[in-house]
């Protein structure tokens, strides 16, 4: 990890999201992820608001768009084709990648506009949360301290969700390598600006890759 890479934490207050918004937020999201990628969807996305939650702590933002983009940002695998279907090979979530954001986002803004309690400001970023999270080519030019805030701390939640061991681990040793290696350590990891993120990734990448190493020897 590059130490040019670390900046100092920005000056943020901590705006917190109200338990019940929350409650009603996660009931309505529930009903979509369910729906989902079997066995990843959930787990995968309680994981990314646990630790969005984790870094609002350490570097402040505000949680009432942070954690609600959070709880949407793959709410659009449910519409895809791949909604019910265990996927084990990276392709194919990289085949539907695009279209999940763009559906997820117009899911998100519908349910937001029927829960209430946020304000035009908040649905319109949360939104656009939930369109760009994937995006990766464009974070590398996006500034931790600056107007990149929002993306930069979703992507750390969403990639920190995506490699801890402890999940299920759906993909085949040799895809999950595949994801680590070809995208997951060029294009995510880099993109760590947080101290918190990216002393966690790191624990969380190497106690993957040696997960890895067991699965490889155990298919031996």
């Amino acid at each position: 990890m590059n130490p040019e890479n670390i900046k100092p934490r920005p000056e943020k207050p901590l705006i917190e999201l109200e338990q019940k918004i929350e409650a009603e937020i996660k009931k309505r999201v529930m009903e979509f992820l369910e729906k989902g990628k079997p066995n990843w969807d959930v787990p995968h996305t309680l994981q990314v608001v646990d630790w969005m939650k984790q870094l609002l702590t350490h570097e402040g933002g505000n949680g009432r768009v942070l954690i609600p983009a959070a709880y949407f940002h793959d709410i659009g695998y449910s519409l895809t084709n791949v909604a019910g279907k265990k996927v084990t090979a990276w392709q194919k979530i990289l085949d539907v990648k695009k279209e999940h954001a763009v559906l997820g986002a117009q899911k998100a803004e519908e349910i937001l506009r029927e829960l209430g309690g946020f304000s035009e400001e908040e649905i319109k970023e949360i939104v656009r949360l939930v369109l760009v999270h994937d995006n990766l080519w464009e974070m590398p030019n996006k500034e931790f301290t600056a107007d990149g805030f929002n993306d930069l701390m979703i992507v750390e939640a969403d990639s920190l969700g995506m490699i801890d061991p402890a999940l299920p681990q759906n993909f085949s040793p040799k895809d999950r390598r595949k994801f680590i290696e070809e995208e997951f350590v060029p294009q995510r990891l880099p993109l760590f600006r947080s101290e918190f993120g990216q002393a966690k990734v790191q624990e969380l990448l190497q106690a993957t890759n040696e997960q890895l190493e067991r699965r490889f020897k155990e298919e031996e």
